[in-house]
């Protein structure tokens, strides 16, 4: 079979500098977009549509484009805290353990916090 297109498929949510209009067309310039899945539609007339599903996050940088210029941007302004957190999360995502993503995270952050509890014990 012979690929008829490309698409993408967008999904989360990221901030943006100022407020959208609703019934406006905008053009985006959007970074740090994560690939989740490819998955191949078959058209049903001896072609397919490859389809990238993207998720943007708190970590993805919006720009809104007019004219080809660039007339806000929003800045990366995310913690550190909450960098580690879409990374626990992104890992929750990859694995297969049943465990529901909220106490994943607060398994994972334990493990940590612990971590640095021995760390100081041993310094001391």
């Amino acid at each position: 079979m012979e690929i008829n297109e490309h698409q993408i498929k967008l999904s989360g949510k990221a901030n943006v500098i100022s407020g959208l209009t609703n019934g406006k067309n905008y053009d985006l310039t959007i970074s740090d977009v994560s690939v989740r899945k490819i998955e191949e539609v078959d058209n049903d007339n001896g072609t397919y549509n490859r389809v990238a599903n993207l998720k943007i996050s708190e970590l993805s940088e919006v720009n809104i484009i007019s004219e080809k210029e660039i007339i806000k941007s929003k800045k990366k302004t995310t913690t550190q805290s909450q960098v580690l957190r879409f990374i626990i999360e992104s890992v929750w995502e990859k694995s297969e353990n049943g465990i529901e993503k909220e106490d994943f995270y607060k398994k994972e952050m334990s493990y940590i916090i612990d971590h640095y509890k021995k760390t100081i014990s041993v310094d001391k």
